[in-house]
């Protein structure tokens, strides 16, 4: 997966992001020659946290500013003692570091076959009296699939009655890259923990901002501890960038919409033209969606790779070989056109019928 950063593609479709910002779509770059470079604070900036706080119906001390939400699943990870269920496919780090960190992982499986929806019962006979923390994810990543609140609510009943001590871990970095609004889980319950950043619905990865939501008092003082201790601060040009664009965060959310929405019209349309070469999961959020190969997948991603395409694999996530994450807002809209009709090739060419 780290092909992802590490290689430069003809076509990148293996890409969730939606289109980078730059340092001047956020703030006039004359403000940052006398930006003082000094240590930032173990919870993050204030006035970060306050906006941040608004925007998820939390208190500004409910929240803590991490690098990234990668290392915000890592310290929750980390503080977990007991065994670990995750929901599955999914970013493949959340897998990963339950593996390094956990006594033990349980997973419960999302299907394509059903829409990647939450087998509830499924999640519940995972659970035990040694649970301490269930990760999931919503929208889910790779599909854009979100949950309901009926879902949620049926997670944190299945946990209070088999393992009341656990806390469930929703991972939302993808919430407001979504096509209508999806609430945050933020105030649902004390037992639930939120992440986001704003790598991917604002399009700032480079920035390496995320945030974890906390509302029981002592967990927060456990991870801002943890933070502390592994990271001492974020960088403070980091923390001073991301308020500035937090600042216009629903006019950039706006265009980065508009071009999702194009996307996917895009790809809709060519899901439609090939007909039962392939089947997809249309999503809620993100910027992609999953599509399955119904036969000849092997053949058709060399033939991608060889036309310079690059998708996101689903073994990548967890799952099925034959299912793939496509991107379809990191590359600008003429250049997924190219890229869809090179896909329309590719098919033909391997057989998939």
């Amino acid at each position: 997966m780290t092909s992802l950063l590490d290689e430069t593609p003809r076509y990148h479709l293996g890409e969730s992001t939606c289109g980078d910002l730059t340092v001047a779509d956020v703030v006039d770059v004359g403000r940052l020659a006398k930006f003082p470079l000094g240590y930032g604070t173990s919870a993050g900036d204030e006035e970060l946290r306050t906006l941040l706080a608004a925007r998820l119906g939390v208190a500004a001390d409910e929240v803590l500013i991490t690098t990234g939400a990668g290392t915000a699943l890592f310290l929750v990870g980390l503080l977990t003692e007991g065994e670990v269920v995750v929901v599955q496919p999914g970013y493949p780090p959340m897998a990963g570091l339950a593996q390094g960190l956990a006594e033990r992982v349980r997973t419960v499986r999302l299907r394509f076959e059903d829409g990647y929806r939450l087998d509830v019962a499924a999640l519940r006979a995972a659970l035990t009296p040694r649970t301490r923390l269930v990760m999931l994810a919503t929208p889910q990543n790779p599909a854009g699939v979100a949950l309901t609140r009926d879902e949620i609510d049926a997670v944190l009943s299945a946990t209070a009655e088999v393992c009341p001590e656990a806390m469930v871990l929703v991972d939302e970095t993808y919430r407001e890259a979504a096509y209508a609004e999806i609430e945050s889980f933020a105030t649902v319950s004390p037992r639930v923990i939120t992440s986001g950043s704003f790598s991917k619905a604002h399009g700032a990865p480079g920035l390496r901002i995320g945030w974890l939501t906390v509302r029981d008092a002592a967990w927060y003082e456990e991870l801002r501890r943890a933070k502390f201790t592994s990271a001492v601060a974020c960088g403070t040009l980091d923390e001073f960038l991301a308020l500035e664009l937090l600042r216009r965060a629903d006019e950039v959310l706006a265009g980065k919409r508009d071009r999702m929405r194009a996307g996917l019209a895009a790809v809709s349309d060519w899901v439609a033209e090939q007909g039962s070469r392939v089947s997809w999961i249309r999503p809620d959020a993100g910027a992609f969606c999953c599509v399955r190969v119904n036969s000849g997948a092997g053949e058709f991603y060399e033939r991608l790779a060889a036309a310079g395409v690059a998708i996101a694999p689903g073994d990548w996530f967890g799952d099925d070989p034959a299912i793939f994450r496509l991107g379809f807002a990191h590359e600008p809209i003429e250049r997924l056109h190219e890229a869809l009709d090179l896909m329309s090739e590719a098919l033909q060419a391997s057989g998939v019928s």
